[in-house]
């Protein structure tokens, strides 16, 4: 396998998104990515990165057919890779870092009324999305890191 520059690969990321883009404008809501876009017919996309959060994207668009929120479909669809211990990337199967503790980030951003939630640092909880959506919803603040997001988190 070969590996291009990163120029080119977000070159044919920009390509893919307005593939993307245009084809879902007339389609249903689908697993493809996690923002809420308007437009005239109002139904996210779901996108992920990486390969594991294409379950996560499944778990989302069915949160989001149940209960018609993106915001509980986005937090719902990140706790699936959260709480996957073989995902060494986010949750419960994070990689420690060099002190061998698992510290973890997450945000959460409501688009409609621009107010975004998030964790820096987090050690011990699994679902880092939930307190950043937690803290959206519930402070004045737009982060909380460390010591303090544990302390709120619990």
């Amino acid at each position: 396998m070969t590996h291009g520059t990163r120029r080119e690969f977000l070159a044919q990321g920009v390509l893919l998104s307005g593939a993307l883009l245009s084809e879902s404008a007339a389609a249903e809501p689908s697993s493809v990515g996690v923002e809420h876009r308007h437009s005239t017919t109002d139904r996210p996309i779901f996108l992920s990165t990486w390969p594991f959060g294409k379950p996560s994207n499944e778990r989302a668009l069915q949160v989001f057919k149940n209960s018609g929120s993106v915001l509980d479909a986005a937090e719902k669809g990140i706790n699936l890779a959260e709480e996957d211990p073989s995902n060494s990337s986010v949750g419960l199967g994070g990689i420690p870092n060099a002190a061998g503790v698992v510290q973890l980030d997450a945000c959460i951003m409501d688009g409609p009324t621009h107010k975004a939630g998030s964790v820096g640092a987090l050690e011990g909880i699994v679902n880092a999305v939930s307190v950043a959506r937690r803290i959206m919803e519930k402070t004045w603040h737009v982060m909380l890191a460390g010591a303090g997001a544990r302390e709120f988190a619990l």
